[in-house]
């Protein structure tokens, strides 16, 4: 009897261990989840009421600058304002009740590309030169962030640039989309450290679709942006419960690597992701690790990488795990 009591309390210990990490593991997924969402939002008001309200500031300023010298022509700036106005109210309408329903049916990326061109022609009479070429509907992420990324650009051009020309390509096959866009404006300095939340936006759905974001520019030169997205499915870190990993799955089982570092070395990990991305690091790596039992260390910390959204703290963690594992 004292066996089964033994037994039964040993049992009970655990099942009330297990309980809590699971809560805490919750916990952790919830507070990540917020703060993913936050970022969303953020991004989806800079992107699309920005782009209307540069655009009808644009307008409103010439109109100033003509009303004296030719009203006629200041009056037609104020009735594209009006538009603009109405766009930016429309933009705001749409942005609400994306945060309160799932997505629906949308435009294709070619009339949300044509859209916002339309637009850009109206506000700075550059007509842009536009190539789309897909091979087959895109998902709707991928749309929705290449469509973003177009805006926002044109933007940047309309306030910045000072350019004459501007070209967008589209080229999409079966296992990934290619986005460049291009201006013939005065560029800037890479060295600048002000980038802005535009293109810190831009890299961050592109680093969420497992993307490679790239600038090319210098004054004087112009401006070439290019976006590299894989359309194979892409893992996405799921809300749902997550199982409790035995000991034994935390280990790294590769030949190439030396067995020393293995526990030490996933520990290191949890500990340095955490500085990026908080708690729920801890629950990333073991993830990672049960879906690729056999990887290597170089090639979990790549894994890891990727969940980070920002490019720079992104090399920043590999340059560190991959000094200790020389």
């Amino acid at each position: 009897m004292n066996m089964v009591n033994i037994v039964a309390s040993r049992h009970y210990t655990e099942l009330f261990s297990t309980h809590e990490e699971l809560r805490q593991h919750l916990l952790q997924i919830e507070e990540f989840a917020a703060v993913q969402e936050r970022r969303r939002i953020a991004r989806e008001i800079h992107d699309s009421l920005g782009n209307a309200l540069t655009s009808l500031n644009i307008q409103l300023q010439t109109a100033l600058k003509l009303w004296r010298i030719d009203p006629s022509e200041a009056e037609r700036f104020l009735t594209e304002a009006q538009k603009l106005g109405a766009v930016a109210i429309r933009e705001v309408r749409e942005s609400v009740h994306a945060l309160r329903a799932n997505e629906g049916q949308q435009q294709s990326l070619e009339e949300l590309i044509t859209c916002v061109v339309e637009n850009f022609h109206q506000t700075t009479g550059i007509l842009p030169s536009t190539s789309i070429s897909l091979s087959a509907p895109l998902p709707t992420k991928v749309v929705t962030t290449i469509y973003r990324i177009v805006q926002e650009s044109l933007t940047n051009i309309c306030k910045y640039a000072q350019a004459t020309k501007v070209q967008i390509i589209v080229d999409a096959n079966s296992s990934n989309v290619l986005l460049v866009i291009g201006d013939n404006g005065k560029g800037f300095s890479r060295s600048q450290s002000k980038t802005g939340f535009g293109i810190q936006g831009m890299k961050e759905r592109v680093t969420a679709l497992q993307g490679k974001f790239n600038i090319e520019t210098e004054p004087g030169i112009g401006c070439k942006i290019t976006v590299e997205i894989p359309l194979v499915e892409i893992p996405i870190l799921e809300t749902k419960t997550p199982k409790i990993f035995p000991e034994s799955t935390t280990k790294l089982d590769n030949q190439q690597d030396n067995s020393p570092y293995k526990e030490s070395f996933i520990r290191q990990c949890e500990r340095k992701l955490a500085e990026f991305i908080g708690p729920i690091a801890s629950f990333l790596v073991q993830k990672a690790i049960k879906n690729n039992p056999h990887m290597s260390c170089t090639e979990l910390v790549q894994i890891l990488a990727a969940e980070i959204p920002n490019s720079q703290k992104a090399q920043k963690f590999q340059q560190h795990l991959f000094s200790d594992l020389n």
